[in-house]
């Protein structure tokens, strides 16, 4: 009776216990330890892909993300070179109309002073042509009235002062 009174003796009920508990636990991990342990090991698996095919997304995001950094620079880059490229040719064609005005402004301002010298011609030409109809006309009037020296002289003083004035009235008219 002393093993029964002392707990750390094993007594038959206990050593029946155990071997009940080890046959559970031998059941247990074979037959269904297996069908616990598969789905989870499938499980722990099918995370362990997703958490590659994570890193793997998250590998090609930074990738696609430097693709996309490098492609808007070059974009930029692009975009002021094509600007700059617009400002030139601005510039250029400017530079040409200003050309092209200045050339037209030469010509007609050329145009302007052949018109003015053709008119003064004209006006020339015709202020001689009345000079010598007037002379005409005074010589046919000294003929007319003899040929008095006092009435000679007045009549060339009178002439003269016709002509001023018909070169004068010329000139401002």
């Amino acid at each position: 009776m002393v093993g029964s009174s002392n707990f750390l003796v094993p007594n038959a009920t206990f050593i029946v216990e155990l071997i009940a508990f080890l046959i559970v636990v031998f059941v247990i991990g074979r037959y269904i330890l297996p069908y616990i342990t598969k789905p989870m090991e499938e499980r722990q698996a099918t995370i362990r892909q997703a958490l590659a095919d994570a890193e793997e997304a998250k590998r090609r995001a930074a990738e696609a993300e430097e693709e996309y950094k490098r492609v808007i620079a070059e974009a930029r880059s692009e975009a002021r070179s094509v600007v700059d490229e617009a400002s030139k040719l601005g510039e250029r064609v400017r530079a040409d109309r200003r050309q092209q005005a200045e050339e037209e402004y030469e010509r007609i301002l050329a145009r302007a002073r052949e018109d003015i010298d053709a008119q003064t011609r004209r006006a020339t030409e015709e202020l001689r042509r009345s000079a010598a109809d007037l002379a005409v006309t005074v010589v046919e009037k000294v003929i007319g009235e003899g040929l008095d020296t006092s009435a000679q002289k007045a009549l060339i003083d009178r002439t003269i002062a016709e002509v001023d004035s018909s070169a004068s009235a010329g000139v401002t008219g």
